[in-house]
C-alpha cells in the first residue's frame, strides 16, 4: 500500500482536490467530514464532476476498504467484483493507506507462474501458513503428474509444456472458491481447500483420473493430508505437511495409479 493518506474535506471544490491531486501526483484523496471517513474521491469523479461542484458531491461514499492483514490476491479480487482502482486500508477505523490496481497486479506478478498462469509455491505457502496459525482445518492436495519425464522424451518439451497449460486449465475448472490452486514445481501443483472431507475426497478423486490431451493419456497421483488424519496437524509446518503429502504421492506412483492416498500419523 502507499503511505501517507491525503485527504481533503468534503465541503471543498473539485477543483481544490484536482489541483492538490497534480500537484501530490496521486489519483485518488480520502475524504473527511468532521474527522471521520465518509468516502474517497478519485481522478474518474473528477472527470465527470463539475470543477465548482463540492467533494461530497462528486465522491464514492462508504468506499471498499480492507484491512492491512488481507492478502493481495483477496484484495485484487475485491477490486475486480467492484469495478474499482483503488482500496483504502483501515486499521482501527482508521484509514492507514491506499492500495491500487496497478501496484497489487504488479505484486502478484511475481508470483505467478508465466506457462500456466497459476501462482507458484510462495502463494500456497503463504495460505497455508495463515491457516495453520488460525488452526482451520483444511486439506492439503499434492498432485504429481504421472510418467510426466517420459511424455517429454517422446513427445518433446513443447508438448509437455502444453499439457502442463491444458492440465492446469483444467485444475482450474475443477476448483472453486473454497480452494487455494497453485503450480507448486515442474509438473507438481497444490491445492489447499476448505470443503468438508467427503467432497475434498471427492475432489482428488477427481484430479487423479486419467484424462487425454492432445491425444496423450495424463494421470496425477494425488497425496492428501488434513487435520483429522494427523493428530499433530496443527503443530507441524506447512513444509513438513508438503513433504509428507509429496512422499505419500510418490509412493502412490509407485503402487496403485489413478487413486488417491491419505497421510496418516
Amino acid at each position: 500500500m502507499s503511505t501517507p493518506v491525503y485527504t481533503v474535506s468534503s465541503e471543498r471544490s473539485v477543483q481544490h482536490v484536482s489541483d492538490m491531486m497534480n500537484e501530490l501526483k496521486i489519483g485518488s484523496l480520502i475524504v473527511l467530514e468532521n474527522g471521520k471517513t465518509v468516502g474517497i474521491i478519485t481522478s474518474r469523479d473528477i472527470r465527470s464532476s463539475h470543477p465548482n461542484r463540492i467533494v461530497a458531491d462528486a465522491m464514492t461514499p462508504n468506499p471498499v476498504s480492507i484491512l492491512p492483514d488481507d492478502f493481495a490476491w483477496d484484495a485484487l479480487v475485491t477490486m475486480e467484483q467492484h469495478h474499482i482502482e483503488r482500496l483504502p486500508v483501515i486499521h482501527e477505523e482508521q484509514v492507514v493507506g491506499i492500495v491500487t490496481r496497478e501496484t497489487l497486479q504488479i505484486k502478484l506478478n511475481q508470483i505467478v507462474d508465466p506457462l500456466t498462469g497459476l501462482y507458484r509455491a510462495p502463494y500456497i505457502q503463504q495460505i497455508g501458513e495463515d491457516l495453520l496459525d488460525q488452526r482451520q482445518s483444511f486439506h492439503l492436495l499434492f498432485i504429481d503428474l504421472d510418467n510426466y519425464g517420459e511424455i517429454n522424451k517422446l513427445y518433446g518439451h513443447p508438448v509437455g509444456d502444453d499439457i502442463l497449460v491444458e492440465y492446469s486449465n483444467r485444475l482450474r475448472a475443477a476448483t472453486d472458491e473454497r480452494d487455494y490452486l497453485c503450480r507448486y514445481a515442474g509438473d507438481e501443483f497444490v491445492v489447499i481447500t476448505c470443503r468438508n472431507e467427503n467432497d475434498a475426497t471427492r475432489l482428488g478423486h477427481a484430479i487423479s483420473q486419467p484424462t487425454t490431451i492432445q491425444n496423450v493419456k495424463v494421470s496425477a497421483s494425488v497425496g492428501i493430508a488434513n487435520d483429522n488424519l494427523i493428530s499433530d496437524f496443527f503443530t507441524q509446518s506447512f513444509r513438513e505437511l508438503i513433504s509428507k503429502a509429496s512422499l505419500l504421492s510418490t509412493a502412490l506412483k509407485q503402487s496403485s495409479p489413478y487413486d488417491t492416498v491419505f497421510i496418516d500419523s
